[in-house]
């Protein structure tokens, strides 16, 4: 099939402008093969710079290293050439000192600009820039049938043509051996494409191939590798035809270059390559990079190269194969991100099951366990250690905190300065959702005792904290955005729970949850009623309750006290509810919460102003 039979009826890019080849030389051998694309510096390696010869691509243009940072006989910024709407090149010394050689009788001043129609040769000390007209369009083009086929999509049978080509078993084993070891071997995707043009030399017999990645229409080496290269030998002097890989870019096609042959050939023939270039795609059909070969040698035709039909299917199986391992490594890059992601809020073990259906992450209601833990003090504590111990301070407090969520299998939401929220309940259902989570707020509790010991020499004084749970039913999902991904709850019973973390302040108790995570919980998680409450913001009223790590073995006579001077304050009942308060202080004198106890009652017995003391105003949040 000839270009014209091939080109499509719709481009899926429009015609590139023209581009022009072009080669630098060292003590007259080509040390690098680009395009005259953009606006190109070159000159020699500055600090920091990588060492020669290399291109170096920016938004602002590209820069060409020719030389090592001691050849002073070249400038750190020599020439610039740059393509032009018509069909000329810009040339521009940017010496300050050097000539520039444009013809053997014309030289380029220190400064000085030109503008020249390709061919170019620029010449300065040992280096020479060629600049080549743009290639020769009508190079013999022949493409495949079919269009190449996306990653994880099935291709058609092979055409009638392609079933009739005959090998024995040997070779068709050796092809098979040396597919698999390219797969075997993709342990990254540099490593994969290294493995792929080699693959191509050994299948095919081609003398080199590359695979080439495409950005922004811009062609760039990935791999090549030459069936006569010697090893540490340098091929950046090698440049595949732009015109053969706009044509698989433009028609997603797999084209072959067969060189006319037969008598009347002419001379000026004999030296040119037989070249075939297949497309890699992604998984939306777009062209990602190419599959490029060539064979100079034509041993099979006399002298004259050629790529046959079949070969070529065979670099567009490669170029598949290619496409979908680096697709695979794409999702495995992917997967291991999100599984780092996922990790950071959620266990282990919950991380995988999101991996496996990411659905879960989707907004949905779910009934949940919100816990807030705050720590007592932060201010004063921060203003004594300054801040780089503070910030010591706060990784090792929070640390042992949030490893108390993940091992009752509670999720990260938040870090709020010196407060932490935890969720149960989502984003996989959990039954017993209130449970884990007034576990894991006991276990809280029980590390203070180690982190303060760890920290008794800086802060004199034990780490306190203040927790607060709820629970009921939350809208679940991703609640920060496309750009910062932040898994939590939204809605009423999130803002109580932190209510009850601010409450915990004037009940005296270290960690209170509500009456709606007491009914959820089992009998053996020791409670105590402390208060029915109306909190800042919040329309309905709240019962209080604490819960302990360790509860003592007088905890239930206690309780039962605590309860009949709290009814006794909500019935209006001054002198008992006084006498049954100041009983309780001169039994229990180091209880927190029988202390503010306490003070409730003698504020209610001297205010004269009516009221329903059976609910408490909270003073603050």
């Amino acid at each position: 099939m000839s270009t014209a039979d091939s080109k499509p009826e719709a481009p899926a890019a429009p015609e590139p402008a023209p581009i022009y080849p072009l080669f630098c030389y060292r003590q007259r051998q080509r040390v690098l093969a680009t395009q005259l694309d953009t606006t190109l510096e070159i000159g020699r390696q500055r600090e920091e710079e990588p060492a020669p010869v290399v291109r170096i691509d920016s938004a602002l243009g590209a820069r060409v290293i020719l030389a090592p940072i001691d050849d002073v006989a070249i400038s750190r910024s020599h020439v610039e050439v740059a393509p032009t709407d018509s069909a000329l090149v810009q040339i521009r010394n940017l010496s300050a000192t050097q000539l520039v050689r444009i013809s053997p009788n014309q030289t380029l001043e220190p400064g000085a600009s030109t503008r020249m129609a390709p061919p170019v040769l620029l010449q300065f000390g040992d280096y020479a820039v060629r600049v080549d007209p743009p290639e020769d369009e009508q190079l013999q083009l022949e493409g495949l049938p079919e269009r190449t086929i996306p990653p994880g999509r099935i291709a058609p049978p092979a055409s009638a043509a392609m079933l009739g080509a005959t090998f024995d078993e040997g070779r068709l084993l050796r092809w098979l051996e040396t597919i698999l070891g390219v797969f075997q071997s993709a342990a990254n995707a540099h490593d994969f494409s290294e493995q792929a043009a080699r693959a191509a030399v050994k299948i095919v017999g081609l003398d080199a191939a590359a695979v080439l990645r495409c950005e922004e229409g811009r062609w760039k080496t990935e791999a090549l590798y030459a069936a006569d290269q010697r090893p540490g030998e340098n091929q950046s002097g090698w440049a595949p035809s732009q015109t053969l890989l706009g044509w698989v870019r433009r028609d997603r096609r797999t084209f072959r270059h067969v060189p006319p042959t037969g008598p009347d050939t002419p001379r000026s023939l004999q030296n040119v390559s037989a070249l075939v270039a297949a497309p890699i795609l992604n998984g939306a059909g777009e062209v990602i990079g190419a599959l490029y070969g060539d064979r100079r040698r034509g041993e099979r035709t006399g002298g004259m190269p050629i790529i046959t039909e079949f070969e070529a299917k065979l670099v567009e199986l490669l170029a598949s194969g290619i496409a979908a391992g680096l697709a695979r490594l794409k999702e495995e890059q992917a997967a291991v991100a999100a599984r780092v992601q996922f990790e950071q809020f959620f266990t282990p073990q919950l991380a995988t099951q999101l991996q496996r259906d990411p659905g879960l992450l989707e907004g949905r209601n779910a009934e949940v366990t919100i816990l807030f833990a705050d720590i007592r003090g932060f201010s004063r504590i921060a203003e004594q250690l300054g801040p780089d111990r503070t910030m010591a301070w706060i990784q090792d407090t929070m640390g042992a905190l949030s490893e108390s969520v993940l091992a009752y299998d509670g999720v990260l939401v938040d870090y709020i300065g010196d407060e932490l929220m935890a969720m149960w309940g989502a984003p996989a259902p959990q039954a017993d959702h209130a449970r884990l989570a007034c576990l894991a707020a006991q276990h809280m509790l029980e590390q203070l005792d180690a982190i303060s010991a760890r920290w008794q020499d800086e802060l004199g004084a034990p780490v306190r904290l203040g927790i607060g749970l709820n629970s009921g039913v939350a809208r679940v999902g991703n609640t920060g955005s496309a750009l910062k991904f932040k898994y939590g709850p939204l809605g009423d019973v999130v803002n109580v729970a932190s209510r009850v973390q601010g409450a915990t302040k004037y009940l005296g108790a270290d960690c209170l949850i509500t009456g709606e995570t007491l009914k959820r919980l089992p009998a053996e998680i020791a409670n105590r009623r402390l208060a029915r409450v109306r909190a800042v913001n919040i329309a309905h009223p709240i019962d209080l309750y604490e819960i302990v790590p360790i509860p003592g073995d007088n905890w239930d006579q206690k309780r039962t006290a605590y309860d009949a001077a709290l009814r006794a304050l909500e019935q209006e009942n001054w002198p008992q509810a006084t006498d049954a308060a100041d009983a309780l202080a001169m039994a229990y004198p180091n209880d927190a919460a029988i202390a503010a106890l306490v003070k409730r009652v003698a504020s209610a017995d001297r205010t004269e102003l009516p009221g329903d003391t059976s609910v408490w105003q909270l003073p603050g949040k």
